[in-house]
C-alpha cells in the first residue's frame, strides 16, 4: 500500500471515525504485513509517510479471516488459486501476525 493510499485510510478515519473502518489485507508476505497491520494501528514506524506519529487504531485482518462469511463461489473464483499459494506455516504466521496486530 503507498502513500497515495496510507493518506486515503487517513482520511476515512478522521471522515468515519477508527471505530468504523477495518484493514483487510491479502498480502503473504509476513515481514510486510506485519509493518502495514502495525502502521494502520500504531503509526509509520519509519516516521516517513502520511502516517508518521498517527496512531489511527485500526484493527486489521487478512482476507484468510474471513473466508467462512464469503460464497463459495465467489472465493473459489477470486481465491482459491491466491490461497493455494500460501503453504501452512505460512498461513499460520499470518493468522498470527493478525492476532498481534489486534492486540488479542
Amino acid at each position: 500500500m503507498g502513500l497515495a493510499e496510507q493518506e486515503e485510510v487517513k482520511n476515512l478515519a478522521t471522515t468515519h471515525g477508527a471505530e468504523n473502518l477495518i484493514i483487510v489485507f491479502g498480502m503473504n508476505q509476513p515481514f510486510s504485513l506485519r509493518i502495514m497491520a502495525r502502521t494502520f494501528h500504531d503509526g509509520d514506524p519509519s516516521y516517513a509517510g502520511p502516517l508518521a506519529g498517527i496512531s489511527l487504531g485500526l484493527k486489521s485482518y487478512h482476507i484468510l479471516e474471513f473466508k467462512e462469511f464469503i460464497p463459495a463461489e465467489v472465493w473459489d473464483e477470486q481465491m482459491a488459486m491466491y490461497e493455494l499459494e500460501i503453504e501452512d506455516d505460512a498461513r499460520k504466521t499470518i493468522l498470527q501476525i493478525m492476532k498481534e496486530a489486534r492486540h488479542q
